[in-house]
């Protein structure tokens, strides 16, 4: 990684990891337990497994105490595995931002499904809307196609939108070198796990004390 320190510099080069096809992911718990959520077969869509997801709501749980009152933000919904699972939980509001059409609506009809009215499906550019937007959120969720590079980009940008205490979900490629960017953003670790060829960890701003 780049030891400069500039906001113009290139992403670094992210490794790969071989995409999944075309399948079926479910919701673990809450008001929608068990609803299946189709995962179209488009190019980097590589949804967040169960027993990840299960791992990380159960650290969520503990760390945010009450999702009723927490504004969730997922960054690249993919699947909307992760804004459906929290907004399911009863999140108090769970924005979804996909930039691919078809993608987008496919969660869009899973909302209308489930008369999901906690939740918002966006067509558009997560990284354009925050430069605009002054909202902020409790939990942030960055997990982009992982050859686009867009890890450094989106977490930039999350950190000038966390309420205080708030947490960023981050998967990655397991042999990700992220120590300087993290240490760069006042970023530290506060759970952290690995499921193959995939780390996730959840992130906290260093002053912000749980």
């Amino acid at each position: 990684m780049k030891k400069e320190i500039r906001h113009n510099q290139r992403d670094v080069s992210l490794p790969r990891v071989r995409p999944q096809g075309a399948g079926v992911v479910r919701i673990i718990a809450g008001q929608w337990r068990r609803t299946p959520l189709p995962v179209a077969q488009l190019p980097g869509l590589r949804p967040t497994g169960d027993r990840i997801r299960e791992t990380v709501f159960n650290w969520l749980q503990f760390l945010l105490v009450d999702l009723t009152e927490v504004n969730g933000l997922d960054m690249f919904a993919g699947s909307g595995a992760l804004g459906f699972e929290l907004a399911s939980r009863g999140a108090k509001r769970v924005l979804l931002f996909e930039k691919n059409k078809i993608a987008a609506r496919n969660l869009s009809g899973i909302k209308a499904k489930l008369k999901a009215n906690n939740l918002e499906v966006i067509n558009g550019d997560c990284l354009n809307f925050l430069s605009r937007s002054s909202e902020r959120f409790d939990i942030i969720f960055i997990d982009p196609p992982f050859a686009l590079n867009y890890h450094e980009k989106a977490i930039e940008a999350a950190c000038r939108h966390l309420n205080p205490g708030a947490l960023i979900y981050v998967e990655s490629p397991a042999d990700w070198s992220c120590e300087e960017l993290f240490k760069r953003f006042a970023l530290e670790i506060v759970r952290d796990g690995h499921a193959g060829a995939v780390a996730y960890r959840i992130l906290r701003k260093k002053e912000c004390e749980l």
